[in-house]
């Protein structure tokens, strides 16, 4: 039996969802076709075509969901508690578990693009020569010093304007969707034109991040924020029409999926072909923000304690599933099952364990 109360559960539920989300799409990436040669375990047993169009399609929207909620609750904090209590409390929960995966966590889980190839050298050779070269990285804790800088940009907007913190009830215009579609659209083209679309880069051993996505994660983080000074989602607030971006989640997803695979377009030049799919990313990235709020809002805006206990938890399965997965999913290339079975059992164990030692832990923590 679920309760319902004022309080707004949608996006803690959205939350958690994706982070589980999350964990489901990483493991997939260990049994596509045409994975990364980078990724961390690859099982090539028997690579799934399917698995890699799961991957492309979940890869669009689970971050900037993940961003656009950020920005929701980031700008509701700094209203409520200030500069000084805002920047203590993100210490605590967001800086400190950045630092602490980035330089402990990140560099064991690097080491697994190694290990799980059977190369010969020893951790401690990686990690004071090849992790801090050509290796660096912060595996998933790279999401936390991009909240870290967007905090601190949202701040200095806020300095500049402080009627930004200033809630104001009203609804978006369709010159506010436009804008983010705009933006994402146009910089992941001319972006993607001087690189790979997934290239990852960092930035001084400090931001690690893809060049292509950034323009496009600050717009939906500050769509995020501007969504809470509007008040959008509470009772009476604005929320996003479930047939209208439910149609528009679908078709943008699909064709997406259809140019991403060269199924359509294919007699189109390179240029075009990076603005198609940069149109095509920038529709489906809106679409799924908004259809999956809205959805969340209509439909999941209650508790139970189930609920309680996958959102108490969600941050913490988040800072924990990439060694654990990527330890479970190396452990199951030794085991000669059905592909299919293999990935659910990984997904299974790795959330469970995951959950559990959230639960027993870290939940206290983070």
């Amino acid at each position: 039996m679920h309760v319902k109360s004022t309080r707004l559960y949608a996006l803690d539920n959205l939350k958690w969802f994706v982070i589980w989300l999350m964990v489901v799409f990483h493991a997939a990436m260990c049994y596509m076709a045409f994975a990364p040669e980078w990724w961390y375990v690859v099982d090539d047993a028997d690579p799934q075509f399917s698995a890699t169009v799961f991957v492309c399609w979940a890869d669009i929207f689970i971050m900037p969901v993940m961003f656009f909620v950020s920005g929701y609750f980031g700008l509701m904090s700094l209203s409520k508690h200030g500069v000084k209590n805002f920047w203590r409390g993100k210490f605590v929960r967001i800086i400190l578990p950045w630092l602490i995966g980035s330089i402990f966590v990140a560099p064991p889980v690097t080491y697994m693009i190694l290990a799980s190839r059977h190369a010969q050298i020893p951790f401690w050779e990686f990690y004071t020569t090849l992790f801090w070269g050509v290796f660096y990285q912060q595996a998933q804790y790279w999401y936390l010093g991009a909240l870290t800088a967007l905090y601190a940009l949202l701040m200095w907007v806020c300095d500049l304007f402080p009627k930004f913190l200033t809630r104001v009830q009203s609804s978006p215009t369709v010159k506010f969707f436009a804008v983010i579609f705009v933006v994402s659209a146009v910089t992941v083209a001319l972006i993607s034109a001087h690189m790979p679309p997934d290239t990852w880069k960092f930035f001084g051993y400090v931001l690690v991040l893809q060049p292509v996505r950034i323009p496009t994660y600050i717009a939906i983080f500050f769509a995020g924020a501007k969504a809470w000074r509007q008040g959008w989602f509470v009772e009476g607030g604005y929320v996003p029409k479930l047939w209208n971006w439910g149609i528009a989640f679908v078709l943008s997803g699909g064709l997406y999926i259809l140019q991403r695979f060269g199924f359509v377009f294919a007699q189109f030049g390179d240029v075009e072909k990076v603005w198609l799919n940069a149109i095509c990313q920038a529709a489906f990235t809106v679409a799924s923000v908004f259809f999956m709020t809205g959805f969340f809002r209509r439909k999941l805006n209650f508790t139970s304690p189930l609920l309680e206990n996958l959102s108490a938890t969600s941050y913490a399965v988040y800072w924990l599933h990439m060694p654990i997965l990527f330890f479970v999913a190396w452990a199951f290339t030794f085991v000669t099952v059905c592909v299919w079975l293999k990935y659910f059992a990984v997904c299974a164990l790795a959330l469970t364990l995951c959950f559990v030692l959230a639960r027993a832990v870290f939940v206290t923590f983070l």
